[in-house]
């Protein structure tokens, strides 16, 4: 049994006016754990790094406090602190054995591109779980999943997308494989302090900026990209989907 948890970067707003022009995207992470293997050791790990830079294993990790030095993290602002602690994460992130499936979606790009787009959110996923069945392949194992809870409404809307493709799969896969690879969704809070959606928002925004510019530095991406699903060394359309 695997467990996939999901958070994102980025809002899913396509009102042109309210898109971040210095970051238009939506980016989707899934983190992909054996089961067994995340309560004994991923919980264990992370809750160790949290204490030796910050004595409380409840803080929440998150990569926009982090980047900024906000809130729990505001003690980052010594240099050499963050360069201790963004390094020991990095070794951490590193050691985890896990696989990431991830989407991300250009909001200018998609609003041009299409007259009636739809919810990036529930576009990216759509391609997460895709992917995710085809990265199970013939095993005989199934994923449980956890999404970030977004508010009632917003859970309601992905828990249809999700009930739509297991009883109606697409051109690509069948409901009953669909039924048979997943074998539950729920929502958390972030309030829950779930290890699993914090690793998966630490991927999303590195993510995101590469796709946004492959060109630009992305040290982060670096050791992300050594986490992505592939086939044959490629791992886009594979681990993270593009789109538009």
């Amino acid at each position: 049994m695997k467990l996939m948890f999901l958070d994102e970067s980025g809002d899913h707003s396509l009102l042109e006016n309210k898109i971040d022009k210095s970051y238009p995207m939506f980016v989707l992470a899934g983190c992909i754990f054996d089961l067994d293997y995340y309560s004994k050791v991923v919980e264990r790990e992370i809750n160790k790094l949290k204490i030796k830079y910050f004595n409380d294993p409840s803080i929440i990790l998150r990569s926009y406090d982090i980047r900024k030095q906000k809130n729990s993290f505001v003690s980052l602002v010594d240099k050499k602190k963050r360069d201790l602690f963004l390094n020991d994460l990095d070794k951490i992130i590193n050691s985890l054995k896990f696989t990431v499936i991830a989407a991300a979606i250009n909001k200018f790009k998609l609003i041009k591109t299409y007259s009636s787009p739809v919810n990036p959110y529930h576009l990216c996923f759509q391609f997460i779980l895709e992917r995710a069945i085809m990265f199970l392949g013939r095993d005989n194992d199934s994923i449980i999943l956890r999404a970030e809870s977004r508010e009632t409404h917003n859970d309601k809307l992905l828990a249809t997308v999700y009930e739509n493709f297991r009883v109606k799969g697409n051109r690509f896969i069948k409901s009953e494989e669909v039924r048979n690879k997943f074998t539950d969704l729920s929502f958390n809070q972030k309030t829950q302090n779930i290890i699993g959606h914090q690793i998966a928002d630490l991927m999303a925004y590195p993510i995101g900026r590469w796709a946004l510019d492959k060109d630009k530095e992305n040290k982060a991406f670096e050791i992300v990209k050594t986490k992505l699903h592939c086939k044959n060394g490629v791992f886009q359309n594979y681990g993270l989907k593009i789109f538009p």
